[in-house]
């Protein structure tokens, strides 16, 4: 199948009533909007965060099965999502290998800040829980699967009970807390970038817009970003701009709609307009199944989170930082701007198995270009 491609344009407005709750970075520049994109493409032949495009890793060797049935207790290496390699069991009654389950804690680190928590008491000692039916975060809301951090006045506090982490302000009213720091792009082994949480996204300096993309990894931090509403407590719902649970939804339409404005969309942001009319996006963890609105298996699954936020040239972010949402399909009717002219154009066969779907909807083709008629002769 061919490459399908996407050149994102700006779409930041200044009409928005309703700011993004985000984490500001230690430079307090906040998480950016879909503006900061630069030409992302889903490329089928470059090989890590080296391309022109967000690129699935490969998938590591695996012992199997044999006829169909698992030795009880027997492991494999396997993906989860294409966030991280863990291990996966085999059941103990044989029937087939159980979820796989990736490493939470890095190889040569604690991890203190940023892990999952639904109470205080579930946190290292000094440490308190960000839960998911809290407004803790910012005042607005809760991280899915909770986050335990630390109240702290600098980074050197932080850093003296957990080496990977930076205090922002991420509180209620500015108040500073301790927030897990990351590396972008590709993932060291052992190094569980976000604690290989899929609900977390690595929001790297580039992304914030402080740096320019550099070809090698870049620092950032780990912040909240809910896929689904499944990634909330009964009650609450992910908020498509925010990346937290909260008790409303972000207004606005889907993934794919039509959009003028990025107040048209549920997640603030109008791309590729053309005479001032684009289509709706919203940031996402590049990586993670679960996103755009869909739990991880979601057999009905209608955007995935195929495309980096940041790109430029060979080089893109990768697995665990910040992409885009894309509207996914099987024929061009599937599109919500068909009648426009969108059509369904192939995934590769990585990224169509991946995401269960075909293609994705992309904006009419050009239209040919006709060359100019010869001039007649004067004489």
């Amino acid at each position: 199948m061919g490459a399908v491609a996407w050149s994102l344009g700006a779409c930041a407005e200044s009409g928005s009533n309703e700011p993004a709750p985000s984490a500001p970075s230690e430079t307090g520049i906040d998480q950016p909007d879909a503006s900061a994109a630069i030409d992302p493409v889903v490329s089928p032949s470059d090989a890590g965060s080296e391309g022109t495009g967000f690129v699935l890793p490969l998938e590591p060797p695996r012992m199997g099965a044999v006829n169909g049935v698992c030795a009880p207790g027997l492991t494999q290496p396997c993906v989860f999502d294409q966030l991280c390699f863990g291990e996966q069991t085999c059941a103990q009654d044989g029937s087939g290998f159980g979820p796989c389950v990736c490493p939470s804690v890095p190889d040569d680190a604690v991890a203190i800040v940023g892990a999952r928590c639904a109470s205080d008491a579930e946190c290292a000692p000094g440490a308190t829980c960000f839960t998911a039916e809290g407004n803790d975060y910012l005042g607005a809301g809760g991280p899915a699967g909770g986050y335990c951090t630390m109240p702290c006045a600098d980074s050197a506090e932080c850093i003296a009970s957990d080496p990977q982490s930076l205090c922002v302000p991420m509180g209620p009213n500015g108040a500073r807390y301790c927030i897990r720091a990351c590396l972008s792009k590709e993932p060291l082994p052992g190094e569980s970038k976000c604690l290989n949480r899929p609900e977390l996204v690595c929001v790297s300096v580039a992304a914030d817009g402080v740096e320019a993309l550099a070809p090698g990894a870049q620092p950032g931090y780990c912040a909240p970003r809910c896929g689904s509403n499944a990634d909330c407590p009964q009650g609450r719902v992910c908020h498509r701009q925010a990346g937290i649970c909260t008790d409303a939804p972000s207004p606005g339409l889907p993934s794919g709609s039509r959009c003028e404005l990025d107040t048209d969309c549920d997640g603030r942001a109008c791309e590729d307009r053309v005479g001032g009319v684009g289509t709706c996006t919203a940031l996402c963890t590049l990586g993670a199944l679960s996103g755009c609105g869909y739990e991880r298996n979601d057999p009905a699954r209608k955007a995935a989170c195929i495309v980096p936020l940041v790109s430029a040239g060979r080089f893109s972010e990768g697995p665990g930082d910040l992409g885009m949402c894309r509207e996914l399909c099987s024929v061009d009717s599937d599109c919500l701007r068909a009648n426009e002219g969108f059509v369904c154009r192939p995934l590769t066969a990585a990224l169509a198995e991946y995401t269960g779907r075909p293609g994705a909807c992309s904006e009419p083709p050009a239209p040919p270009v006709t060359p100019p008629a010869d001039e007649p002769d004067a004489g």
